[in-house]
């Protein structure tokens, strides 16, 4: 019906632009050619995409009224936080930027839940761009890492090419988990077919070289988050067939795990490094027996004794944008006025949000980001390949946030939070009315008459 091709291709074109806005300030590429414009320019392309799909928004809505009163609390404590204590130090723009910006992001990843396929493509060709353009640079000038710093290789200068290490290895990441989506969902357009040999083959291959793209990079908070990734997914796989077992192997791994990180900070302490050693493992080792300021690990020390000194405070928290003051380097505001109070956060957001909202933000964080991942499990067989990663997708974004996060200018967490979300709506809507088949790999939203085929044998 024409109407059906006007729905799917309404939603995969707010997907693509979505997706785009979402990385248009942190893709490397678009820097060179006005990361701003194509940025304003996606969002109001998606703005006015999803002021065409308001039906379809509120539909998925509906389905997941518990996400989104937790999501609703979080922004209240937010708000709350804000005007009780930090409304006379921080610009109300910077309380507005949260608002806006997040609202904006998580209607463009709810939507975009209905049409991934775009959403990877996307993704991956922000991979494979890096590929070629540190491959080029290579050949040309020799290693673009060089004594443990990435070089210049897009003639932005040091300064920026020393800060963008960090994204460039997610974005990879990222890409990783796509081609994995496209490869066994989709065969990668390439005329073979849906989960074709071919297709799983090229889309394998790309993950190790990914990892070892991202090592030599150094980027360890993305192979962290990316193992994460595919830790998630197969905890999701086992616990559907042997719940009890999988929750003690959970538990197992996590308490082997924490245990582990003591073993290895104490050695890192006390053991011989070379200066001149460039791997990421020494480099932890160096930056853990040497904490510098400015790096994660001086911080979270700084930002946590500053929590611990003044216990009357954690309940309500210091107040929204007032961490950057504390440190001396005045407020942030909102993404259209930069200010170097922006640039300085505890680089953990669940820090960040229990420094600035107290205890009260931190439980109702905690509560909103755990939602999807326990509604993704209960739906985990049921789910198509393209959604188990774009949970995935999620689940790395979780741990990056974790790691070197910021609550107020993370939009790409807020657009994979809300594909989460999507998701779950999409398949909460999909077993409560077989006469809305909604198949969420080949692009969804419309509303088809049911065919008698229910989608949950190919999810």
């Amino acid at each position: 019906m024409p109407s059906d091709r006007l729905s799917r291709l309404l939603t995969t074109s707010l997907a693509g632009s979505a997706t785009v806005a979402t990385f248009a300030k942190s893709f490397t590429p678009f820097y060179l050619i006005g990361s701003t414009a194509i940025f304003v320019a996606a969002c109001l392309i998606g703005l006015v995409l999803l002021a065409l799909s308001w039906r379809q928004i509120l539909d998925a809505a509906g389905h997941v009224r518990v996400i989104l009163a937790a999501m609703a609390l979080v922004y209240a404590i937010v708000i709350a936080s804000y005007f009780a204590s930090s409304f006379h130090q921080v610009p109300l723009t910077h309380l507005l930027g949260i608002l806006i910006f997040h609202a904006m992001f998580l209607l463009f990843g709810l939507a975009s839940a209905g049409a991934l396929t775009i959403v990877f493509a996307i993704l991956l060709a922000q991979g494979v761009a890096y590929f070629i353009i540190f491959g080029q640079y290579a050949l040309r000038f020799g290693d673009f890492v060089r004594d443990g710093f990435l070089q210049n290789v897009f003639g932005l200068g040091p300064d920026l090419a020393l800060a963008i290490h960090q994204q460039v290895g997610s974005q990879v990441a990222l890409a990783a988990l796509a081609a994995l989506g496209l490869g066994f969902g989709l065969g990668f357009g390439l005329g073979f077919g849906r989960a074709s040999g071919p297709a799983r083959l090229l889309s394998l291959a790309f993950v190790p070289l990914a990892l070892l793209f991202m090592y030599h990079l150094q980027a360890r908070t993305a192979i962290v988050a990316l193992f994460c990734s595919f830790a998630f997914m197969s905890f999701a796989a086992f616990y559907v067939r042997r719940k009890t077992l999988a929750l003690l192997v959970l538990s197992s791994v996590i308490i082997s795990a924490a245990f582990a990180c003591v073993l290895f900070f104490q050695y890192a302490l006390h053991a011989n490094i070379d200066p001149k050693a460039t791997d990421p493992i020494s480099r932890t080792m160096q930056e853990i027996q040497e904490p510098q300021p400015g790096l994660r690990l001086a911080i979270w020390s700084g930002a946590w004794h500053r929590l611990v000194s003044e216990p009357d405070r954690l309940l309500l928290g210091r107040g929204v944008g007032v961490y950057p003051i504390d440190e001396g380097f005045g407020p942030p505001d909102w993404l259209l006025h930069a200010t170097e109070g922006a640039k300085h956060y505890p680089h953990s957001v669940h820090l960040e949000i229990l420094y600035e909202t107290g205890i009260l933000g931190f439980l109702a964080f905690s509560f909103l980001i755990l939602l999807p991942l326990a509604a993704s499990i209960k739906y985990w067989p049921r789910l198509s390949v393209q959604q188990k990663l774009a949970v995935a997708m999620y689940v790395y974004y979780v741990v990056t946030m974790e790691i070197s996060g910021a609550f107020a200018f993370a939009y790409d967490f807020q657009f994979f939070l809300a594909i989460a979300i999507g998701v779950i709506a999409l398949k909460r809507k999909e077993i409560a009315g077989p006469s809305e088949h909604l198949d969420s790999e080949t692009v969804v939203w419309p509303r088809v008459a049911s065919s008698g085929r229910i989608t949950s044998a190919s999810a």
